[in-house]
């Protein structure tokens, strides 16, 4: 299946080469990628080395610490801004002056390891007087997966399927054996709740997240992904879908002559051969993903995903190109970035004020009217798969990334938590939800909620057993006692408030167990969940 692949890419894919990046006069400025000709990935230590040589000899670069992997390790941050910028305050004050922040940040998964390289030549390119750093502050994390970057092993092992490095590369997961990628709302990992704290303090208007997809055979470089989940602002997403990734995608196209498409595959691209190529599937809009995430926070998200059946150095220099597509598009859209994202903050606000609206907390994946035309190859059945012969189709297919609520509920004023079984306060502390506590007993109006029923997932996944819950709810008078949280949804992370705290969320604190030691026993059903929606604010 591999050496069809590669017969497919070099023989029949065969867009303009992608160019060498102009090498530095200082060597330590090179990237391993491009020291060893393409057969290597660089180390941690590798990593740290190039971007401090860089801080050193460029006065507009500043070297900041996002925070430690579980093993310790540094997550190092370039920061390229011209005036230069150091810290999260300086950050916030040149935003306020019109120069957002945009992170592009690589290596979630340390086997795909292509956007760290990436990264690396381009945080060298814009201290070279780029006029992008002067309108941005541009933000690098080259390596943020650093513990499972450092457990290098060979590539077959790490990614079946991916062309190079030779010589190896990292894996899947960090340290603790959890996919960093799943991990945004249970914030399990030191490297996910570094990262969300970088959001919160640094606030990126634009957030890019870079991969390797190994999926269906197609003839793009690239693929794409933005924010989903219909529990976030309509705007955003309409921002990515309609104005940001086109243009992305157009200036990549035309710099380099090779294709991308929005991120998805072939239904039954994974040993279905018998569903054909008729549809375009993507990945669910769960805010497990960090570019749901993102969305869902209001800001706007951008998953890379270069080629594994590409070139090892054709796919660091798609990254590369596209990353700097990303970066002209935030220039060129830069006050409507600046005004949509602070419009989406402000309406969350609005909305949680007037309690009235309804919110998406479970949601269902629908095909886009029109369909879509895949750069795709004629496939052939061996062994119940599909593989590719290498010859050219462009494939017309069902396009299904569009995703609507299945299930809503009424936005509330706010929730009380009436206790805390599981870590629910350290969890929202960590996502940077504003809370308080009350200093008196007070009575409100509320709706309270029973359990009917909670179904745990048929095995475990990333160290939890996700937990599938339905609860009715009722109206009456609720005393909340001293000391009782307070979590208002008049805030600009109020959507994912909503999302967080409902029962019912197809991915909230309830599915990943913080509520568990409040319905355990059998039965789970008829139990109360120690959540009240309030429809006033006892502040009020």
């Amino acid at each position: 299946m591999i050496v069809t692949m590669l017969a497919a890419w070099f023989v029949v894919a065969s867009p303009p080469a992608m160019p060498d990046p102009p090498a530095p006069v200082a060597s330590e400025l090179l990237t391993i990628a491009e020291r060893s000709g393409y057969r290597a990935t660089s180390s941690h230590a590798d990593v740290v080395a190039q971007l401090d040589a860089i801080a050193a000899r460029y006065p507009i670069a500043r070297r900041v610490r996002m925070g430690t992997t579980h093993e310790g390790r540094d997550i190092p941050v370039l920061v390229i801004a011209d005036p230069p910028v150091g810290s999260a305050e300086e950050a916030r004050l040149a935003a306020s002056n019109g120069r957002p922040t945009v992170l592009l940040f690589g290596n979630i998964h340390a086997g795909e390891c292509d956007a760290k390289e990436a990264l690396g030549i381009l945080a060298r390119q814009l201290v070279e007087g780029d006029p992008i750093v002067r309108s941005l502050v541009v933000a690098i994390a080259p390596i943020y997966n650093a513990d499972g970057n450092e457990r290098v092993g060979p590539t077959a092992v790490h990614r079946p399927g991916q062309v190079g490095p030779e010589q190896g590369c990292g894996v899947r997961e960090n340290a603790q054996g959890l996919d960093l990628n799943r991990d945004f709302i249970k914030v399990a990992a030191p490297e996910t709740r570094a990262l969300i704290d970088f959001m919160n303090r640094w606030d990126p208007l634009v957030i890019a997240d870079g991969h390797t997809t190994n999926g269906s055979n197609h003839r793009y470089l690239m693929t794409y992904a933005g924010p989903k989940s219909p529990a976030g602002d309509e705007s955003i997403i309409a921002l990515s879908r309609e104005r940001f990734m086109p243009e992305v995608a157009r200036l990549f196209h035309e710099r380099t002559g090779h294709h991308s498409f929005w991120y998805g595959n072939f239904e039954g691209a994974f040993g279905d051969a018998d569903r054909g190529q008729t549809r375009w599937e993507t990945f669910p809009a769960e805010a497990r993903f960090g570019t749901t995430y993102i969305g869902l926070r209001g800001r706007l998200s951008v998953l890379t995903e270069s080629y594994s059946y590409a070139t090892y150095r054709d796919r660091v220099l798609g990254q590369l190109a596209f990353f700097r597509a990303i970066l002209d598009t935030a220039v060129a859209q830069r006050e409507d970035l600046i005004r949509i994202t602070r419009e989406a903050d402000e309406r969350a606000v609005r909305l949680g004020k007037a309690a009235a609206d309804q919110v998406a907390i479970r949601s269902k994946a629908q095909a886009r009217p029109g369909g879509a035309t895949i750069l795709g190859f004629v496939e052939e059945v061996r062994s119940g798969r599909s593989v590719s012969t290498g010859e050219p189709k462009d494939v017309r297919v069902e396009l299904w990334d569009l995703f609507i609520p299945e299930r809503t509920v009424r936005r509330p004023r706010a929730y009380a938590i009436l206790r805390d079984p599981g870590g629910v306060i350290d969890a929202l502390r960590a996502h940077g939800i504003a809370m308080r506590q009350t200093t008196a007993e007070t009575t409100v109006d509320a709706e309270t909620f029973l359990i009917r029923s909670a179904k745990p997932a048929s095995r475990p996944f990333q160290g939890r057993i996700p937990i599938a819950i339905d609860a009715d709810t009722s109206r009456g008078s609720v005393t909340l006692p001293a000391g009782t949280w307070i979590v208002s949804t008049a805030q600009p992370l109020g959507h994912l408030v909503v999302y967080l705290l409902e029962p019912g969320s197809e991915d909230g604190l309830a599915t990943w167990n913080f509520f568990d030691p409040a319905i355990q026993g059998e039965p789970a059903a008829d139990r109360p969940y120690p959540v009240v929606r309030l429809l006033s604010d006892p502040a009020e």
